[in-house]
């Protein structure tokens, strides 16, 4: 890691989220934003306006859950967040910048003014059951999760002596077309001959390459070399060096290996290890996981951990991207995943028997498994069929 300067006592984040648009300065001059890609792709623009990746993080304007509105007080069972989780301070639904989430669940942001980061309430809604659901994490957003929250970040600055992360930006709120094409601005500026050469295209990668793009944010790891703003490990893989970027074309799995935990990713950290502290039970690590040499994920965004072991990812058949696409194509409609088993099996094969419910993401909803045993484990109680998404406004 580059050696850095220490700015005593400011904390703050490099973007002041308050006022944040939905395209934010690059000092590096990188990345163009998601709208600059609009023009010459306009099917794949809309197409990924669409999904969740797009809507991860929004404004609490443009994203917040009808249901959650309606029930901020209470849900007739539970009390609604009032707590920020931080500082525990108070908090209401009017002090909520931004919402995080919304097809399984959804938590809330509201300012931290100690270090002038964003920190969640005490309380996640739950879209399938209605209700308000503890939510724990005590450590600012903007130095945890937003890695792949957000698009173009990179850390400016942190504490030599702590790690933690002083100062960070972002370019754009969401998981935007950078983050799996790589920065844009040089292909933005490329005469057409140079166009194809300055971004980054999956379809001229190798299966695993493209499922390695998509692994940089479904995989969970801890992180001991960057710290959040108050102290601990953080779950994200920000670049290795101060001021870069994760681009779609890194090779993140070999970043500082002395200093970050990858279960299942890294030679030395297998899946069949019982891991502690966030990354405890990661892994089915039972008699039945043990008998088929297969550990199912079982815990969210744990995806790209659970394909490793699957003989799709070893033979090199298929990568993520050949099940889920993150946008359609020109005269091309996006893909549903759930559909493409058959494409190269026969109407027996399907998700619900392939890919059993393991991972937790909240009371009554679980992730599918991605290891595709040949025999798999009875499944968990299930995922339920969430209704369209409501948002209030």
């Amino acid at each position: 890691m580059q050696k850095v300067k220490f700015f005593a006592g400011w904390l703050a984040c490099g973007i002041v989220l308050s006022a944040a648009p939905a395209m934010a300065l690059d000092s590096k001059n990188e990345f163009a934003g998601s709208e600059a890609c609009k023009k010459c792709h306009t099917e794949e623009y809309n197409s990924w306006k669409e999904t969740f990746h797009s809507k991860i993080v929004q404004t609490r304007r443009a994203g917040i859950l009808k249901d959650a509105v309606a029930k901020w007080r209470t849900d007739g069972k539970n009390a609604g967040p009032s707590v920020s989780n931080a500082t525990g301070n108070p908090a209401k639904m009017d002090d909520v910048q931004y919402v995080v989430g919304s097809r399984w669940k959804q938590r809330f942001l509201v300012k931290n003014e100690q270090t002038g980061n964003l920190q969640f309430l005490n309380k996640q809604f739950n879209r399938l059951t209605g209700q308000w659901e503890n939510y724990g994490n005590k450590n600012d957003w903007d130095t945890n999760c937003v890695t792949c929250h957000t698009t173009g970040y990179r850390i400016l600055d942190v504490d030599e002596a702590t790690g933690k992360t002083l100062k960070s930006e972002f370019i754009e709120l969401g998981v935007g077309c950078e983050s799996c094409h790589g920065p844009g601005m040089k292909h933005l500026k490329a005469v057409k001959r140079d166009k194809k050469s300055t971004i980054f295209n999956p379809a001229n990668f190798t299966v695993k390459e493209q499922s390695r793009v998509c692994g940089y944010c479904h995989v969970r790891s801890e992180n001991q070399l960057y710290k959040t703003s108050q102290g601990t490990n953080r779950e994200d893989l920000p670049a290795p060096n101060l001021g870069d970027s994760f681009t779609a074309s890194d090779d993140w799995t070999n970043w500082y290996p002395d200093k970050v935990v990858i279960p299942g990713v890294q030679p030395d950290q297998p899946f069949n290890k019982e891991y502690g502290g966030d990354l405890k039970g990661l892994f089915n690590n039972d008699d039945f996981a043990k008998a088929n040499g297969i550990y199912e994920e079982a815990m969210y965004h744990a995806e790209y951990q659970g394909f490793l072991q699957s003989n799709h990812y070893k033979s090199g058949m298929l990568s993520c991207i050949t099940c889920h696409a993150p946008h359609a194509g020109k005269g091309r409609l996006r893909k549903v995943a759930r559909d493409a088993c058959h494409k190269c099996h026969d109407a027996s094969y399907t998700a619900e028997k392939y890919m059993p419910n393991t991972g937790k993401s909240a009371d009554n909803y679980y992730i599918r498994s991605h290891t595709f045993s040949g025999t798999p484990r009875q499944p968990a109680k299930g995922t339920a069929a969430a209704a369209p998404t409501m948002r209030y406004e």
